[in-house]
């Protein structure tokens, strides 16, 4: 079990420094979550900059991610909304403006918008929801044993949102607390079963996630 840091994020620290029960530790490889989040980052962090290649750069990833809407009830339940950060083609649209009057640049991001239609991809689920201020959200998830699970966390920007997730027998399989409002958590159940995931809004304002799977 490990946590996936992104430019961005809170220090996030794996629950095995401070927990006895642990998962098996999640394949190196990332998956289609992993990559989303890092799109995001990758584009707030562009954008901040007015870099319109590291914006392309976010576009091109989260172009191969497609996100598949998952109706999926909380506890307690909550109000669907539509979700705060930002698709491929806005990132595409974004990098253009950047742009400005740079011919060369312009052209690459046509270019690569174009060819972004052909690239291979893979789906994550997306749930988009509404929290209360100081107020707590769970999830009961399933997963396969034996494959890379991943649980990502992504506000509005607007609160601070805390993680959780622990297994069928309660034992902590991630735990972020740090002040920013996403987070991704990556293990391996031994065999297929379900997990719970706790969102819990620390701020005195009401806030927005996507809780993304794979």
């Amino acid at each position: 079990m490990r946590f996936v840091p992104f430019v961005a994020l809170s220090l996030t620290l794996p629950l095995a420094a401070t927990a006895e029960t642990a998962a098996p530790p999640a394949p190196a490889s990332a998956g289609a979550v992993a990559q989303f989040m890092a799109a995001q980052d990758l584009f707030a962090l562009g954008r901040a900059q007015k870099d319109p290649a590291a914006v392309l750069a976010a576009a091109r990833l989260a172009a191969r991610i497609l996100p598949e809407p998952a109706p999926r009830k909380s506890d307690p339940p909550a109000e669907a909304l539509p979700a705060s950060h930002p698709d491929a083609a806005t990132m595409f649209t974004t990098a253009r403006a950047l742009a400005a009057e740079d011919a060369a640049m312009a052209d690459l991001i046509t270019r690569s918008e174009a060819e972004a239609t052909r690239l291979p991809t893979r789906t994550l689920r997306q749930t988009s929801q509404g929290i209360p201020a100081k107020a707590s959200q769970g999830f009961a998830l399933p997963f396969f044993g034996g494959a890379l699970a991943e649980v990502g966390l992504l506000g509005d920007g607007t609160a601070n949102l805390d993680l959780a997730v622990t297994d069928a027998a309660g034992a902590p399989l991630c735990l972020e607390t740090g002040p920013a409002d996403r987070s991704l958590c990556s293990f391996v159940l031994p065999d297929n079963g379900s997990v719970t995931v706790t969102v819990t809004n620390r701020s005195e304002t009401a806030a927005s996630f996507s809780l993304l799977t794979n």
